[in-house]
């Protein structure tokens, strides 16, 4: 969302002894401006003030470094369960095994928790790739030659979204078997934009980890997929469902109210919180 800034100037000085001709009083202004050298002094400003806002408009702090990401949100199909989901993820882990195409793709089952409703949606299978490249690459192979893997799919999708992410954080893996992962839809404010944010969430997260937090943070950009009416979805992620508690708790006694907090308030509005475990499927 990008903005321009337009500087406004009014010049006040009168001019005495002159015709009423509008003409004759421009030019006679210009003249007097010209004679006492301050014609050049509001040009150098202007010079100025211009390469200043140019310069300010081009300039931050970090530098996003984006992946890619597919959401599968989806419903049991009649009959199927957790297990059958759990049983899927053993075969299409077979049916990846040795192909390049999935060498990196990071592949998780989520399920919802805090949710404002729990029977909108049984799971979200998420797989993410370091770029669009591999992204494609694996989805041409599972299109080719994985119908048989496709059929046995345990769900019926209510959606399928594709996304730009931009990390923010990690979360460091652990011994946990599960972890917690929150999202919220938000909108940026007037005259922020999206690289705004970004600096800001991650001057915060340096200050969180200074303080002892390990959550992972993400800003996700619906490519295809979501009739989203907000800018971005914001992410908060552990790998451990225990971390995520302490790390709240890292938040309320040593990170609210600080300035990096503060300017969170100032980047977006956040609304539609909803939280979900997370249980991994594959690693690269």
């Amino acid at each position: 969302m990008e903005f321009i800034e337009h500087l406004a100037f009014k010049n006040s000085a009168g001019c005495v002894g002159f015709r009423n001709n509008k003409k004759d009083l421009v030019d006679n202004r210009i003249f007097t401006l010209i004679k006492k050298g301050k014609i050049m002094k509001i040009l150098t400003v202007l010079i100025a003030l211009s390469f200043t806002t140019i310069g300010y408009a081009q300039t931050y702090q970090h530098e996003p470094v984006a992946n890619k990401a597919e959401y599968w949100v989806s419903k049991f199909a009649a009959g199927k369960d957790m297990n059958d989901l759990l049983e899927w993820s053993e075969d299409y882990l077979k049916f990846t095994e040795g192909k390049a195409a999935f060498a990196n793709v990071n592949s998780s089952i989520m399920i919802p928790y805090y949710t404002s409703d729990v029977n909108a949606v049984d799971y979200v299978w998420l797989d993410i790739y370091p770029n669009s490249t591999e992204q494609y690459a694996a989805l041409e192979e599972l299109v080719t030659n994985g119908a048989a893997i496709s059929a046995k799919w345990p769900g019926n999708n209510i959606r399928v979204i594709s996304t730009w992410q931009w990390e923010i954080s990690d979360s460091p893996i652990g011994d946990a078997a599960n972890g917690m992962v929150r999202y919220q839809d938000c909108t940026l404010k007037e005259g922020v934009t999206s690289r705004d944010a970004f600096d800001a969430y991650k001057n915060f997260a340096a200050r969180a980890k200074a303080a002892g937090d390990t959550m992972g943070r993400k800003m996700i950009f619906s490519e295809s997929g979501s009739n989203q009416s907000f800018d971005y979805v914001y992410t908060l992620w552990n790998s451990s469902i225990s971390k995520y508690g302490t790390d709240s708790d890292i938040y309320v006694s040593q990170l609210l109210g600080t300035a990096e907090d503060k300017v969170l308030d100032d980047i977006s509005t956040c609304a539609n919180g909803r939280t979900y475990t997370s249980i991994p499927v594959s690693q690269p």
